[in-house]
């Protein structure tokens, strides 16, 4: 963070459905100034892993599914907020709030393709009215596919209408967290949006509630969702929060810490915003564990290890920390959660239960990310 710039950890005075508006109160805080000579050059590094499990669909309260994401495409029953929109909207004030971070996105793994699930609860599976005596799903957009699963699994079809069902993505939605579609097992995370400065467009367009669709201005058949002009996080799949540490691992590992000419320097770090604890056995607290001890896979210690690392088997080894913001969670899964934050450094999880707990928690975990290092080779 550049010294004395100011961090504004911004509260919704109400919460409302989505179209409504809603007003926001701003305390400003202002940072202790850091040493002129390095502070702008000490911008932490964060990757915020999203939980793009079916469950976030669900209202905070985990009474009613939504049947939707808020977004354009799948809008919320009357009345009902998910917990996607809520996490998506906090995730953009932040990241506006917060240019300096170094920031990354990356989700629990999904498989993709145009129309890649249609998982409905109430549309007709195999009807033929409307579809060319096809037989199918109603909507045009769906361009009257068959259901791929008819379950209680929190869906994007809301009762009693011909909605669009169909969705780009799917996650791990069946036993062991496999993909319906491929029947593939999907336990692991996507990176969508690597570290990187001034890399905020990038993730924000992940996370505005709208997509570019098929026979939209600068869609291309030729690719794939995640490389459409406008693509969108959708919720589908199980919680493989172990495994997706473990690609961030391996990420860091292999890539990042190597290439950051400040490694040693700039504080790491991971926040898993999640809506439960780990369903894929995936193991969580042992990743946890492991990001505390990364190693630099690029290079050897050589001559020696930058300040902040240690030489271990003729590897520098960094420190990144795993924060747990538990958003929603029930009791039973918070202890999870909170053994991950423990494991990761971290203390312990924070729960948050609407938007405003969000964005004050990923504030409070900033400012716990900033380090006062002049990065000239001495520890200070």
């Amino acid at each position: 963070m550049k010294p004395n710039h100011p961090t504004f950890i911004c509260r919704p005075n109400y919460l409302v459905s989505r179209g409504a508006s809603v007003t926001w109160f701003c305390a400003v805080l202002a940072l202790a100034a850091s040493s002129p000579a390095s502070a702008a050059e000490l911008d932490p590094a964060i990757y915020v892993l999203v939980d793009t499990s079916g469950s976030m669909l669900m209202t905070p309260d985990g009474s009613q599914n939504t049947y939707g994401d808020g977004s354009s495409e799948h809008p919320h029953v009357a009345g009902l907020t998910s917990r996607f929109y809520m996490a998506k909207e906090a995730m953009r004030t932040v990241i506006d709030a917060y240019g300096e971070v170094r920031w990354g996105l990356a989700r629990f793994k999904q498989a993709s393709a145009r129309n890649y699930l249609c998982s409905c609860s109430s549309e007709i599976p195999n009807n033929t009215s409307g579809c060319g005596g096809y037989g199918g799903l109603w909507h045009a957009q769906d361009d009257c596919r068959l259901c791929d699963l008819m379950s209680p699994y929190p869906d994007h079809d809301q009762p009693g209408t011909h909605d669009r069902v169909c969705i780009n993505y799917a996650g791990g939605v069946l036993a062991g967290c496999t993909d319906p579609i491929s029947e593939m097992p999907l336990i692991g995370a996507d990176i969508l949006v690597p570290l990187a400065s001034a890399n905020q467009a990038s993730i924000l367009k992940w996370i505005n509630h709208q997509e570019t669709d098929y026979g939209e201005a600068g869609y291309n058949s030729s690719l794939t969702p995640e490389l459409q002009v406008d693509p969108e996080l959708r919720a589908s799949g199980g919680t493989p929060i172990g495994g997706s540490l473990l690609d961030l691992y391996t990420r860091l590992s292999t890539v990042d810490i190597g290439a950051d000419p400040l490694r040693g320097c700039r504080p790491y770090s991971i926040i898993v915003l999640t809506d439960g604890a780990e369903s894929c056995n995936s193991d969580p607290v042992t990743r946890a564990t492991q990001l505390r001890q990364t190693p630099d896979l690029t290079r050897t210690c050589g001559t020696g290890c930058p300040p902040n690392s240690t030489c271990v088997s003729n590897r520098c080894v960094y420190e990144v920390k795993t924060y747990v913001i538990a958003f929603a969670v029930a009791p039973n899964e918070f202890i999870n959660c909170n053994d991950i934050a423990v494991a990761g450094g971290t203390s312990s999880a924070i729960p948050a239960s609407n938007s405003a707990d969000l964005v004050a928690a990923m504030a409070e975990i900033i400012a716990d990310s900033i380090r006062t290092e002049r990065c000239n080779g001495v520890d200070d």
